[in-house]
């Protein structure tokens, strides 16, 4: 409570003594200084008022108009009478500005401005040079052509133009002479519109209802656009600085950094780009998208496979080195999986781009790898170009792999697409105690509609395997091996699967059919014509080994040479599986071991997996010669 008691009793003294003062004569340099303020306040306000009647609206619109054409290089049309305030900046506004470029045929308009302003500077407009500055844009509409080799062709032989070209890189800014620097200030820019069109792909893209703010103070130094927009109905934000922009317009490598945000996915990048064909970046880039499905309905841009990821992120260290971009220290995000690794996107020339690389999974689903490798021919054919085409040559691992219901570990992966041969190696994987290994290619240049199927299953456990994929009935439990070639038609789909054709083996060693009691088969078999497999009741065949080879072809299995040995006896089968319709028509021949009982022949017919048994002949063995 001291302090603001002395305070006050400070504040009354000061008061008390202000009248006397107040009588005492000021000083000669206060009075001096006092009379330059009001004079200056004088003359100033003086220049304000008579400005209007010494500076003629014309020639400041004569010079705003030749400051437009001189900063792009074209021709510039102003139809609106001009609007001229001193206060509390001189600043002059024009309307319905249109600005045109000289082409085979007739002229292109480049862009037209509902309303612009800029400050200028009273005392050079009053010996006749004005200067213009802090443009403010209305509405405007800006069309730019994107050369193919990266250059963006809007100004001509303008200020902007001839920087362009005289730029050159310095340290970490950009060098211009001072023949071809010029202020620009800061650009507002309200309700706009950009068209950025692609010569080489005939593709537009579109800005509208863009709000934001350019600061530029001279040329020659660096460049900050802060500004959010629409684009296809969706708002966008974008924070972007540069202090090489000059390098950057001449489709040249310059620093850059920045931020895109919208509610469809997130981005920064800070680095070295260069807006050259292929855009390519060098520095740290992170990228998040919540919902990739509709960023891809959003942008028209749709890769087969895709539709399966939800989630995308990814961070990395970009390097660019001629055609090639690397993502360094990659961390990709699919979904739920995640991985780490380095990879290549190689842009040739005259060809499609290519992904390159190494990746390991913590965990990848091979649905999404295989749907986009296996897409109908037709639509292959469509994305064979180089707008909307990639080539991919990648080398993948994973601690787990799924593949639908069959789950693979530590497994190593080759992934190859090309316009010619679409491939997926399984080189190595571990697979329910044993081991899996398969490839999944086009089957032929001349054959683009169909794929070739390789799989072998060695030393695996087939009864956790039928259990996984929900199977029932009297299927073999044993460890044994599995080998598979099928030629499917594409798209891979239910019907593809119904058509396949090709081959399967199946091998194994001791095991049992569950369900199959070869003693209450026999029994029913004396006394009755017919009767379901869920007639014979419980128990199990054991068998010391199996070998099972069939033929697929047109829905249906044809087992050709099919052998059940144990220590009683061997069962031979051979016959049709129509296993699209889940039918059975199979002959079954039960040899005995030992002299008694005789061989049993039964036929297996209906519908798995509770089958009807007929049976057809009871022998009895021959004796031994």
């Amino acid at each position: 409570m001291v302090f603001p008691i002395f305070a006050l009793d400070m504040l009354t003294v000061g008061i008390k003594n202000l009248p006397r003062h107040l009588k005492r004569p000021l000083s000669w340099r206060i009075r001096g200084l006092l009379i330059g303020v009001l004079a200056g306040l004088g003359l100033f306000a003086l220049f304000q008022i008579i400005a209007p009647f010494l500076i003629s609206s014309t020639l400041v619109r004569a010079g705003m108009e030749e400051a437009v054409a001189e900063w792009t290089g074209h021709d510039v049309t102003i139809e609106g009478s001009p609007d001229i305030r001193f206060w509390p900046e001189p600043r002059i506004t024009l309307r319905d500005i249109t600005i045109r470029k000289p082409v085979d045929g007739g002229e292109r308009v480049l862009g037209r401005v509902s309303r612009l302003s800029a400050s200028f500077d009273l005392l050079q407009t009053l010996i006749g040079q004005p200067e213009f500055k802090d443009f403010r844009l209305t509405d405007p509409q800006i069309y730019v052509l994107r050369e193919p080799d990266g250059r963006l062709d809007w100004a001509n032989d303008g200020l902007l133009s001839r920087a362009v070209r005289e730029a050159k890189p310095n340290a970490s800014g950009q060098q211009l002479a001072a023949y071809a620097d010029a202020p620009m200030g800061e650009v507002r820019i309200t309700n706009g519109i950009l068209e950025i069109s692609e010569v080489s792909s005939g593709r537009t893209l579109r800005f509208t209802a863009i709000d934001g703010d350019l600061n530029w103070p001279w040329l020659s130094r660096g460049m900050e656009i802060k500004a959010r927009g629409e684009i296809n109905g969706r708002k966008i934000s974008v924070d972007f600085n540069s202090t090489q922009p000059l390098l950057l317009l001449a489709g040249r490598s310059g620093n850059a950094s920045g931020a895109i945000v919208s509610e469809l996915f997130q981005g920064r990048f800070q680095g070295v780009a260069n807006l050259a064909t292929h855009a390519f970046l060098s520095g740290d880039a992170e990228l998040t998208i919540p919902d990739l499905p509709t960023v891809m309905a959003w942008s028209g841009v749709n890769f087969a496979g895709a539709e399966r990821i939800k989630r995308l992120s990814l961070n990395a260290r970009l390097v660019t080195n001629d055609n090639t971009l690397r993502f360094e220290n990659l961390s990709l995000g699919l979904n739920d999986d995640k991985a780490t690794g380095i990879l290549d996107l190689m842009v040739p020339e005259d060809r499609l781009p290519r992904l390159t690389g190494t990746l390991a999974f913590d965990r990848l689903d091979l649905s999404g790898i295989l749907d986009a490798l296996t897409p109908a021919a037709d639509e292959a054919s469509k994305n064979n170009n180089l707008q909307t085409g990639i080539e991919f040559d990648l080398r993948l691992s994973a601690e787990q792999a799924v593949l639908g219901p069959l789950h693979l570990s530590e497994a190593a992966i080759s992934v190859l697409d090309t316009p010619h041969q679409s491939r997926v190696d399984i080189v190595d994987s571990d697979f329910e105690t044993g081991r899996l290994t398969g490839r999944l290619a086009t089957a032929g240049i001349d054959r683009q509609d169909e794929m070739a199927l390789h799989i072998a299953v060695q030393g695996a456990d087939f009864g956790n395997i039928i259990k996984n994929l929900g199977l029932g009935g009297p299927l073999p439990m044993t460890h044994g091996s599995l080998d598979l070639s099928l030629n499917i038609r594409r798209p891979i789909n239910p019907q593809a699967w119904r058509e396949a054709e090709g081959n399967f083996r199946l091998r194994g060693g001791e095991g049992f059919l569950p369900g199959v009691n070869i003693a209450s088969v026999r029994q029913l078999a004396t006394h009755k014509q017919y009767f379901s497999l869920s007639e014979v009741g419980s128990g199990n065949l054991q068998f010391d080994s199996i070998d099972l080879a069939a033929r697929i072809a047109h829905g249906s299995a044809e087992i050709h040479d099919g052998k059940i040995t144990g220590s009683d006896g061997t069962l031979a089968i051979s016959g049709v599986i129509p296993y699209a319709s889940n039918g059975l028509a199979l002959s079954a021949t039960i040899r005995p071991a030992a002299d008694e009982p005789a061989q049993l022949t039964v036929f297996i017919g209906g519908s798995w997996p509770n089958p009807v048994i007929w049976p057809v002949s009871e022998t009895a063995p021959k004796p031994a010669e």
